[in-house]
């Protein structure tokens, strides 16, 4: 089981869409995903078509009155594939209370988070989980961080956004550190992806350049901005069941691809080291 965290300090940035398609691409395929949404605003599971709820807040704060598997939603098959064709997605949701999780969590549960995500993947037998993370920063960030194999970067393409990139980056590999000092376990940056990008618009076209200058490969294909990912939105459907032939639903599911890929490519990688 793997787990990966869809991250950016800006918000409006696309990552709750980057997110549940990539859950949602993923149960597709066959596998069993978790998707946790650590913002109180619930996005993750509304594109989803199911209603934010304290899931998270309940499971981390109220734990003695609600069991893990009390805040476990499943999500429709219909809501993202063929019935009988596809994994098993589920989902621990989060509404307005999940902004207080980082004020009432003890010091001494730093780690809480960490063990719920464990504790998610074996109760639902998950190949995947996906971490929609919150845009503010606190403390609670510490506990997501050292929770995730792998880290996903969505980005804007105007100049004052990839501004943090560096900067972020730099802070996931910190938290790589204290992971492995910590927990024996490695993490990796698997690809920063440029959203929102306008065709023929020579700043944005700039702008990537100068990202690809900076990372390389770890750039991915920018996603163009397209009315149509915010219809699927309204729908609250992915895209690809949304409008399956359009060229936004081919992007998507080029972001799943490129997802199991890089995942496929990494612990091939850690098992010729060990």
């Amino acid at each position: 089981m793997k787990v990966i965290a869809v991250t950016n300090r800006k918000g409006g940035v696309g990552k709750s869409t980057m997110t549940s398609h990539i859950a949602a691409g993923l149960a597709r395929k066959g596998y069993n995903v978790g998707l946790i949404d650590t913002d109180s605003q619930g996005h993750a599971g509304m594109m989803l078509g199911l209603p934010p709820e304290d899931g998270l807040y309940n499971l981390l704060i109220e734990k003695d009155t609600h069991p893990l598997e009390d805040v476990i939603r499943i999500v429709p098959k219909e809501n993202y594939g063929e019935i009988g064709e596809v994994g098993n997605l589920y989902l621990i949701p989060s509404a307005e209370n999940t902004y207080k999780i980082p004020h009432l969590l003890q010091a001494d549960e730093s780690f809480l988070f960490f063990a719920k995500v464990e504790d998610f993947s074996e109760v639902a037998q998950l190949d995947f989980v996906l971490i929609d993370t919150n845009p503010s920063m606190s403390m609670f960030d510490g506990s997501i961080y050292l929770a995730a194999d792998a880290f996903i970067y969505v980005t804007e393409c105007e100049m004052l956004s990839l501004q943090g990139v560096q900067k972020a980056l730099q802070q996931m590999n910190n938290f790589r550190t204290q992971r492995k000092r910590f927990l024996q376990r490695d993490s990796k940056v698997l690809g920063i992806i440029p959203n929102k990008y306008r065709v023929k618009t020579l700043i944005h076209e700039r702008n990537v350049e100068v990202l690809q200058d900076a990372f390389g490969d770890l750039v991915w294909e920018p996603i163009m901005l397209r009315t149509i990912w915010a219809e699927a939105s309204n729908f609250h459907t992915p895209v690809f069941i949304h409008a399956p032939e359009s060229k936004a639903a081919q992007q998507a599911w080029e972001i799943v691809n490129r997802t199991e890929r890089e995942l496929r490519v990494w612990q091939t990688t850690t098992e010729k080291k060990d």
